[in-house]
């Protein structure tokens, strides 16, 4: 009876242990993809010299007439102006209006010498006014004067990679020596609307204004598409001579924001240029799902296990409707993977090659990790670790099993002591 339980008591602690010790492993399937045709659309007829509309996330380009001549925007100045400033001091500083600024050409908003207002203040009076008295301010004020300030608005393009743009003045008054273009204006904006103090301003259409000496009026936008064109988000205006027109707008529609630059058009025509080129986004173009956050794009072996990789975020893209604009699809996995491999581990790039030459490299991750192989006595105690209770378990099974065994041993010794002791009754 005593060999049956412990026979028993045995075969229980063996599968016990063989249960948490080799748990078994799932497999997974490669995915594979291929690229897609290519797209048409022509544009609106526009008479603006130059214009570009673009996609505000990933820049890609969706209209584009001489986006890359260079012309004399004094907008860009504004707008690099104000940009500067947000990103080299505080929004409620003090500035104190200098003679220099009271007599600047041009766009004034009559300020006056001696009077202070806030940084914050004054950006919104340039970018709604175009005031170059405010601009020659706040450059006074940041740069310590005028040359520093426009050096550090050069440093900033050249930053962005604004190859085509060169600044010698924060006003944007006539220089033959500076120059932009309509790509890089629609670069410029990119980066600056990620920026949410400009994109606040930058959105603002009415904003009132108390001078120094007390007197109220409002500041009203130029840009009046912020009237007349739904979903506008952001907007400036400009010009040199009034015949040239600059309108630069932003206005988003079903998750698709949209820059839309218009650089040297008739004053008659530069918002219908505008209304025009926003219209053909909208209506032909929305930016969906690339790819799906956890969709394996490839899998690999590492091991002897197989391993989907992955996007750890969605990937968005702007294409036309009813196309999927996908050129080519390449992934590239890093040679000779070996364990342990984490989740947070990038262990291959996905590109999609749109077809407007877009490039979209996507980091791929292993949807699971896997440990390195471990010797007996090390998966052993890993599985004690985290089966404890289990173990304590197997363990006074163990015990239970021992003291029976020494029981049944200290018997079968003292019987047979008897036996030698006492032969006689054995005999009998």
């Amino acid at each position: 009876m005593c060999k049956k339980i412990l026979r028993s008591l045995s075969c229980c602690i063996l599968s016990v242990l063989l249960l948490f010790l080799f748990p078994s492993a799932a497999l997974t399937n490669n995915i594979s993809y291929s690229s897609l045709p290519d797209s048409s659309l022509a544009g609106p007829e526009i008479k603006a010299k130059s214009a570009v509309l673009m996609e505000s996330k990933r820049g890609q380009i969706l209209y584009g007439k001489s986006p890359d001549t260079k012309l004399h925007i004094s907008a860009a100045n504004k707008i690099m102006c104000a940009l500067v400033v947000i990103e080299s001091t505080k929004l409620d500083a003090k500035v104190t209006i200098s003679k220099e600024a009271v007599d600047t050409q041009g766009s004034t908003l009559n300020l006056e010498v001696g009077e202070k207002y806030s940084v914050e203040d004054l950006l919104y009076a340039i970018m709604l006014t175009s005031a170059n008295d405010v601009a020659i301010a706040l450059a006074e004020y940041v740069g310590g004067d005028i040359a520093k300030f426009v050096d550090m608005m050069n440093t900033k393009a050249y930053d962005l990679n604004l190859k085509d743009t060169y600044f010698t003045n924060p006003t944007g008054l006539y220089d033959e020596n500076q120059y932009t273009t309509a790509y890089d204006m629609a670069m410029l904006i990119k980066y600056a609307i990620s920026n949410p103090t400009f994109n606040r301003i930058f959105a603002t259409s009415l904003k009132p204004w108390v001078s120094a000496g007390g007197k109220s009026t409002v500041l009203k936008s130029q840009n009046e598409l912020f009237w007349s064109y739904d979903g506008v988000d952001g907007g400036k205006t400009g010009y040199n001579v009034p015949e040239l027109q600059t309108a630069i707008t932003t206005a988003s529609n079903n998750n698709l924001r949209l820059i839309c630059v218009v650089l040297d058009s008739p004053q008659s025509s530069v918002f219908v240029d505008s209304t025009n080129l926003l219209n053909f986004g909208f209506l032909h173009f929305r930016t969906g799902i690339l790819v799906k956050k956890g969709e394996p794009l490839q899998s690999v072996t590492i091991g002897d296990q197989i391993v989907n990789l992955i996007s750890s975020t969605d990937i968005y893209y702007t294409h036309p409707i009813g196309e999927s604009f996908v050129k080519s699809f390449d992934v590239k996995i890093i040679n000779d993977l070996t364990p342990p491999i984490q989740k947070n581990m990038i262990i291959g790039t996905a590109r999609y090659i749109l077809q407007d030459n877009t490039i979209i490299d996507i980091n791929l991750y292993p949807d699971r990790e896997i440990s390195p192989p471990q010797s007996l006595y090390s998966v052993i105690s890993s599985k004690v670790s985290e089966n404890r209770d289990i173990f304590i378990l197997v363990g006074t099974l163990l015990a239970i099993e021992v003291v029976l065994m020494i029981y049944n041993l200290t018997r079968y010794i003292a019987k047979k002591r008897n036996k030698k002791r006492n032969p006689e009754s054995v005999n009998n």
